[in-house]
C-alpha cells in the first residue's frame, strides 16, 4: 500500500471520510513524506488527527502448498515482521 494513491489514503483517514481526489503534489510524489488530498466529510470530528498504519513485509502470509496434513512435531513459524508508520493529519483548509 502506498499512501499516494487513493486506496492508501482511504486506509489512512478511516472509512467516516470519502476521498475526492489527490493533489498534484501529492499525485508528483515531489515530498514522499507528506501528501495532501481533498475529502468530504459530514462532521470535521471524523477525521482522524492521528492514525497508525501496520503493514507486513512483502510476501506475509502465504502459505507454500502442502501435500496432505503437517506433522504435529511441526514448529510454527513466528509472525512476520510488521512495518509501522505514525500519520499525523493536518486540515490545512475548510470549504463549506
Amino acid at each position: 500500500m502506498h499512501l499516494w494513491t487513493l486506496e492508501g489514503a482511504a486506509d489512512a483517514l478511516g472509512d467516516k471520510v470519502i476521498i475526492d481526489r489527490l493533489d498534484s503534489r501529492t499525485f508528483e510524489r515531489a515530498d514522499t513524506k507528506t501528501f495532501a488530498i481533498c475529502v468530504w466529510v459530514w462532521q470535521l470530528h471524523h477525521i482522524p488527527t492521528s492514525r497508525t498504519l501496520w503493514k507486513h513485509a512483502r510476501g506475509a502470509g502465504r502459505v507454500e502448498e502442502m501435500h496432505g496434513f503437517s506433522p504435529p512435531s511441526r514448529v510454527v513459524a513466528p509472525p512476520p515482521a510488521l512495518l509501522r508508520w505514525d500519520v499525523l493529519v493536518h486540515i490545512d483548509r475548510i470549504e463549506d
